[in-house]
């Protein structure tokens, strides 16, 4: 039987990273929390919900002056009094020692709206924190002097051997599958009819109750992940020697942060790829590396590529690699791997660059397909969409039979020669 396109119903789900408890909620729901986010980020406040509250505290001082007027009003107080212009004054003092987070925000020089779209990313990523992290540092300190020792101590070296800052087993993370609502004909927020022309979709709530709110249906459960976070140097260098950017000539991570910050814009479609050529490019290093992570993870923590999931973080340069499951229990696989299988799994990441339908795939394909990349959509956060072994690898050379200098085959306007993150 033949269903009628019109009558599919396209389910729109949130995935939330460690979701807050109602009374959690209260302490992170204040103005400026985004703020505080992309704070986070640049390493001015402390990781985690403590420092998103550490922040809301200190964001109170925020408007102390006109606080103090509309006190002075309530008081019957005029400008000139003695006592009103104490109150401004010691407002003014408190503006003055504005938190330092604030300024650091400030001095990005973006405009409110992209901050906040920033500081959704990094809300979720600063929350993955709390999820009982263990750092190859936990490991080295509770195997000191044992066998185990030395094979941590090789962790350090293959993290930054394959452009990563860090890797980081999350043991206890909360994760809510959230459906809000859906789409009807097409899954996509534009699509595009059979005579070429092109429709917006309607988000539909599902219908509200006597309260006139909309309802959301999801689970909450607990799993364990793995967050990887890339050398953020690293993949300036690569932009710079991929032709995307110039040289900035930074040298620290929180340079390099701030750099993306401010000459990158926030992912925000989950279906189509950034007009800016940065985080298009960020975006699809991230995502490409994901899945192979996500390969390489499968063949050793006891799940399928299918049972894994994936939240990117492109903005910081990171993305976490969860056990996609509805139970509450752990398997505990994927702290398997991470305790005794990390330095194959690392391995594995580069030990085939090839695909079965090369060379066409990495050349006219867009370097990613169902026999190299790609992953059930059920997986993937992205619809297999901004994929490109290319940007692992690097562009092929041209064909032997080429003439020498010239290209296997014309290269297109705009088309760049990417060097492989992953290239030595």
């Amino acid at each position: 039987m033949r269903v009628p396109q019109t009558a599919a119903y396209y389910p729109q789900q949130i995935t939330v990273i460690n979701p807050p408890t109602r009374g959690d909620y209260g302490a992170l729901a204040y103005e400026g929390v985004y703020g505080a986010a992309v704070a986070q980020s640049l390493g001015a406040l402390p990781r985690g919900a403590e420092g998103l509250r550490q922040a809301g505290g200190a964001s109170a001082t925020g408007g102390a002056v006109e606080q103090a007027r509309e006190m002075a009003q309530t008081l019957g107080l005029n400008p000139g009094d003695e006592l009103y212009d104490q109150l401004i004054a010691t407002a003014r003092t408190r503006e003055d020692d504005a938190p330092a987070w604030a300024a650091r925000v400030d001095a990005l020089g973006r405009d409110p709206e992209t901050i906040e779209a920033f500081g959704e990313e990094c809300r979720q990523l600063g929350l993955a924190w709390d999820a009982k992290p263990l750092t190859v540092q936990n490991l080295l300190d509770g195997e000191a002097g044992t066998q185990l020792e030395a094979y941590y101590q090789q962790y350090r070296k293959l993290i930054s051997h394959y452009g990563y800052a860090d890797v980081t087993l999350l043991r206890e993370l909360p994760i809510a599958y959230i459906v809000a609502g859906h789409t009807r004909i097409s899954s996509n927020a534009v699509a595009t009819t059979r005579r070429g022309t092109q429709t917006r979709q309607r988000f539909r709530f599902f219908p509200a109750g006597r309260d006139s709110k909309f309802p959301m249906y999801g689970v909450r459960t607990e799993t364990e992940g793995l967050l990887f976070e890339l050398d953020k140097l690293a993949v300036v260098r690569w932009l710079v020697d991929s032709g995307v950017i110039e040289d900035p000539r930074l040298h620290t991570q929180e340079e390099a942060q701030e750099w993306i910050f401010q000459f990158s814009d926030p992912v925000l479609d989950a279906f189509n790829a950034p007009a800016n050529p940065i985080p298009k490019a960020v975006l699809g290093l991230v995502h490409s590396m994901a899945h192979r992570t996500m390969k390489a993870l499968a063949t050793r923590c006891g799940l399928n590529v299918d049972s894994l999931g994936e939240y990117l973080f492109p903005s910081n340069c990171a993305y976490l690699v969860y056990a996609n499951t509805r139970s509450n229990f752990t398997l505990g696989g994927l702290e398997h791997v991470y305790r005794f299988d990390l330095e194959d799994a690392l391995c594995e990441l580069d030990v085939e660059t090839r695909c079965v339908f090369d060379p066409p795939c990495r050349r006219a394909f867009g370097g990613a397909c169902a026999a190299c990349l790609h992953i059930s959509e059920v997986a993937c956060a992205r619809f297999n969409t901004v994929l490109d072994r290319n940007l692992l690898f690097g562009t092929l050379p041209p064909l032997v039979s080429a003439p020498v200098g010239a290209s296997s085959r014309p290269r297109l306007k705009g088309e760049r020669r990417w060097r492989g993150y992953w290239s030595r």
